[in-house]
């Protein structure tokens, strides 16, 4: 029970491995094996079955991604009419105490 009290803890490591990813090669391997889908072409590949799920998960990614886009065009466009509103009510109050 002594012994046990003193004893430290082993370090733990974190090992980290980078991953490079690609998003341009990722994007014309898709639009290949998309065309070569339309084409009736088969690829020997042992993972072509997986390819229509592939084309799934990026339609997606991509219309999340496109989502994203306009939901913050939207929240610019929002502020800025929201600015323009706060504009016009302090010209008008101005105006009202002024006058």
């Amino acid at each position: 029970m002594l012994g046990r009290f003193f004893k430290l803890p082993k370090i733990k490591r974190f090992e980290y491995r980078p991953r490079y990813y690609d998003e341009r090669k990722e994007a014309l391997e898709y639009k290949i094996k998309q065309i070569k889908l339309e084409m009736g072409i088969k690829d020997d590949d042992p993972d072509a079955g997986k390819f229509t799920k592939e084309i799934h998960a990026v339609r997606i990614k991509g219309q999340m991604r496109s989502n994203f886009k306009k939901n913050r065009r939207a929240v610019k466009r929002s502020n800025i009419r929201l600015l323009i509103i706060l504009l016009v009510l302090f010209a008008l109050a101005y105006y009202i105490i002024v006058a």
